[in-house]
């Protein structure tokens, strides 16, 4: 299977353009746009993000790119009917349906360059392109899924040896080992926000808690406090990859679905589902509550994180970046029934640790 990029190097007045020209000639979905314009305040205000991109106000320039998986004309019309029938059926869980967007052939894939070049020197004529130059470059599935074993290797966090799979590397004496394969779900435990949290369990964990984990990603969190003698685990998370990376790893781990349990929930939200959850945690609370996840989320979950803590209860948060860090350290000190014991810093990112009165 081959994917082909196609970039162009142009102005921030033609990107748009151009994007609508290929929905509407080709039906090319997902571009991806570069330019500096930055975010607006109000842009801002409605996403979580710790950095925002900087703005380059006054260049002009700017780029479109964008993926077109390359396949011959039979393999081409059997993925499309077989994706078109799975969508008939509502047992199916889409999240994992096969691709059948950008799909062309060699061909149409020439058709397209040529059809690009043409509009690019049509719109010319009534705005700017700049450069107006189209690269392509082009990748195999094979790249993707064996390229990035050369740059993970077992590493050590505190006591816990975390390691991929196709390394044998033991444990020490004193040490327990953490099988994790890099995937699309985050924490391999090699981010100093997941360091962070993983030193803080280490120091805080008791055998026999009861742990929530709200925002799992690859659930190393989780399986971690497990072989530190956590009696169980609840987590959360709002992507349903999540689901399938959890269930990998628990299983590569030796950890059973009784002792981690995962819900796929936002729990900030105003959600049936949501509401049942929070309703749950509150009614059985927990010694640990751990949250390493963005500081803006970290802020609004600060007012609800006490009612899932029995007395005396820890939680830690982490994924913050310095810049954030006075903010949560403020939301956490305006909360009553917290005091902060912890602050902990490795490079830009900042961990709190707090205890329930």
């Amino acid at each position: 299977m081959i994917w082909r990029k196609i970039s162009v190097d142009t102005k921030e007045d033609a990107v748009e353009i151009l994007a609508a020209y290929l929905f509407d000639r080709w039906e090319i979905e997902g571009v991806e746009i570069e330019d500096g314009r930055g975010l607006t305040e109000e842009e801002a205000k409605q996403i979580f993000a710790d950095i925002l991109p900087e703005e380059n106000a006054g260049s002009g320039e700017a780029s479109l790119s964008f993926y077109l998986e390359i396949l011959p004309e039979e393999e081409k019309k059997a993925r499309k009917a077989l994706v078109e029938k799975e969508f008939l059926d509502e047992t199916v869980d889409h999240s994992y349906t096969l691709n059948s967007s950008n799909i062309f052939t060699e061909e149409e894939c020439r058709e397209i360059l040529s059809d690009l070049k043409r509009e690019l020197s049509e719109m010319a004529e009534y705005t700017e392109i700049g450069k107006g130059e189209i690269s392509v470059s082009e990748t195999e599935d094979k790249d993707w899924m064996n390229a990035w074993k050369d740059f993970f290797h077992s590493f050590r966090v505190g006591k816990i040896l975390i390691k991929p799979s196709w390394e044998e590397e033991e444990p020490k004496e004193g040490e327990f080992a953490i099988s994790l394969d890099p995937g699309t779900s985050f924490g391999t435990g090699q981010h100093e926000t997941t360091k962070l949290c993983l030193l803080s369990l280490e120091k805080y964990l008791k055998e026999g808690d009861r742990v929530l984990d709200l925002g799992t990603g690859s659930g190393i969190l989780g399986i971690a406090a497990l072989k530190m003698g956590a009696k169980e685990v609840l987590a959360t998370d709002l992507d349903p990859i999540t689901r399938e990376a959890v269930a990998g790893n628990c299983k590569e781990n030796g950890i059973s679905e009784k002792d981690f349990q995962l819900f796929i929930e936002n729990i900030l939200g105003e959600e049936d589902g949501a509401k049942s959850l929070q309703t749950a945690f509150q009614k059985e609370p927990f010694e640990v509550v751990c949250a390493n996840i963005l500081a803006p989320v970290i802020v609004s979950l600060t007012p609800l994180v006490p009612s899932f803590l029995k007395k005396d209860g820890i939680f830690i948060s982490s994924g913050i970046i310095r810049d954030k860090a006075e903010e949560v350290r403020k939301a956490l000190e305006s909360e009553e029934s917290l005091e902060i014991l912890e602050e902990c810093v490795e490079g830009e990112w900042h961990a709190f640790t707090a205890r329930k009165k």
